[in-house]
């Protein structure tokens, strides 16, 4: 299983409205994208962000499915430009050592299919995450 973990800062200026709409946005992706197998989405306790979606895919080709879901490139579309901070990485019980190169991949994948959500993504003012040059 690999659990993609985004938490979130929304910036300032984005409204109870917004914030809302973009989570809502990422809880319709649980209910409709069949790669996931759960989520949550919801407030970040104990972090150091504001909140947080947690997705459960059940292996990298699950992940690519998630990742290229038409719901997760409109909650992107949606909620990139209202963050002021992003992380996102994920968690795995699979031993393969290699698994994080083969999951940067898939971002990477993703982000060259899309370079409208690439483009997004590096206009987050803070962002640290799969897909992206250290």
């Amino acid at each position: 299983m690999i659990y993609h973990i985004n938490p979130v800062t929304m910036k300032a200026t984005a409204t109870p409205e917004q914030i809302e709409a973009a989570l809502e946005s990422r809880r319709d992706q649980g209910r409709s994208n069949p790669a996931i197998k759960s989520c949550i989405v919801g407030r970040d306790h104990g972090g150091d962000y504001t909140y947080s979606a947690v997705f459960v895919v059940e292996n990298r080709d699950g992940h690519f499915a998630y990742l290229t879901h038409p719901t997760t490139s409109q909650t992107d579309r949606l909620g990139l430009n209202l963050v002021e901070r992003l992380e996102i990485f994920d968690v795995s019980d699979d031993d393969d050592p290699d698994l994080n190169a083969k999951i940067q991949k898939l971002h990477r994948r993703r982000n060259e299919l899309n370079p409208r959500i690439a483009g997004m993504l590096a206009a987050v003012p803070t962002y640290i995450g799969s897909g992206v040059d250290a």
